[in-house]
């Protein structure tokens, strides 16, 4: 082994016998390189995204949100929630009330989604305020931009709120209409558009009386965990505990069309330029394949000396993996170091009125990182066992009458 890789060495530091294999050996490696960190690359860059998405939607919605399977509300909230937060100890549990409603400032009318929670709840989404304060009193309410803007509202304007069920009660004249009137203290942008032009989010006892319900009803408990991580034990924990009367939902349930697209556009992108990759080693195969021509007098001595078989396939071999490594390794350190670079110093940057974020977001991928360096390695490998095939064939007689 020592000596075949040797001789590897040698053959690809003097490709003078046919000029032209140089060249060739050359375009591959740069292929390599070139291939390997694009992978990188696009990878991290469709991980930053990933990530990205992640914290936005986490300012909303919980890690883990437990519904009932039959019926609006939960039953029995309070006591699931004091057995959630028994076997969830550094978790925090939040009975939530949701429900649509139809809301209306000055003639303008806008159907929303309330989601009314007790005050840790409305404290998590305080990054997402971009115009005045969170709640302090049951009758006032935060109200995303996009429904703001419909409706009219800005802060410290009132705003009335009907419940779907009082409405068609007064509709059928089994009621008188009874609006439930707040004061909107903040606008809230979330870059999510279905929360920005829908969500209303109120006390739960507010909600509870919108609704017409009882203020220890819940629709849901939400569960709220150190990280996205903890999330995902937290959710495999419940789901077995609670057993079939209730489902457990992660984050990513909650999103799960925009999660999938996500992770397909993740997947078919490294699949495509891993491509690149394949088509540089067709080089390799073609390098080898003349360097085998133009070493058939060199094989032919090493067999009369007692080389055997097994060691000339080896030096073909080598040599391909040779080049395969060295475009690999430059492939990986020029991606990473994009990545790093782009991490430390924000080279590209956004315009931030265009866009949610201010730099082109980056989260190396070392997943991918690792699988593309060993894809390389592995077709590298390879694309040698032909010629290391035809080596091993070779007549001693017929190279040396040849030569």
């Amino acid at each position: 082994m020592k000596y075949a890789g040797w001789i590897a060495l040698r053959y690809l530091r003097n490709q003078r016998a046919i000029q032209s294999s140089g060249i060739i050996g050359l375009l591959g490696l740069i292929g390599i390189t070139i291939g390997v960190a694009a992978v990188i690359c696009v990878a991290s860059i469709f991980l930053g995204f990933r990530e990205l998405f992640e914290s936005i939607m986490l300012r909303i919605d919980p890690h883990v949100r437990i519904v009932g399977r039959e019926g609006k509300y939960l039953p029995a909230a309070d006591s699931l929630a004091n057995a959630l937060r028994s076997m969830l100890p550094d978790a925090t549990v939040v009975p939530v009330l949701d429900g649509r409603a139809v809301a209306e400032h000055r003639g303008a009318f806008h159907v929303v989604q309330i989601r009314g929670a007790d005050r840790i709840a409305v404290q998590r989404i305080a990054p997402t305020v971009i115009v005045g304060r969170l709640p302090r009193s049951d009758a006032e309410v935060l109200i995303g931009a996009g429904a703001a803007e419909r409706l009219g509202v800005l802060p410290g304007d009132t705003l009335t709120l009907y419940s779907p069920e009082a409405m068609q009660h007064a509709a059928l004249g089994l009621g008188i209409l009874s609006p439930v009137i707040v004061r909107v203290t903040g606008l809230l942008l979330t870059n999510d558009r279905t929360y920005d032009y829908t969500l209303v989010v109120t006390s739960h006892t507010l909600a509870a009386r919108l609704f017409e319900c009882s203020s220890s009803a819940a629709t849901s408990l939400d569960v709220f965990c150190a990280d996205r991580h903890s999330g995902d034990r937290a959710a495999s924990l419940l789901a077995s505990a609670l057993g079939s009367r209730f489902r457990v939902l992660t984050w990513r349930d909650l999103h799960r069309e925009m999660y999938a697209v996500m992770e397909w556009e993740r997947i078919a992108s490294f699949l495509l330029l891993s491509l690149i990759v394949l088509l540089a080693v067709f080089n390799i195969a073609a390098l080898l394949t003349m360097t085998v021509s133009s070493k058939q007098r060199d094989i032919a001595i090493l067999r009369t000396l007692g080389a055997s078989k097994s060691f000339i396939g080896r030096i073909v071999q080598y040599h391909g993996l040779l080049v395969g490594t060295v475009g690999t390794v430059l492939g990986a350190v020029l991606g990473i170091g994009l990545c790093l670079g782009q991490q430390q110093f924000h080279w590209i940057m956004l315009d931030p009125d265009r866009y949610i974020m201010q730099e082109l977001p980056i989260a190396l991928d070392w997943t991918a990182a690792l699988a593309v360096c060993a894809i390389s390695l592995g077709a590298s490998l390879l694309a040698a066992q032909p010629s290391a095939r035809r080596a091993m064939q070779l007549s001693i007689a017929e190279s040396l009458r040849f030569e």
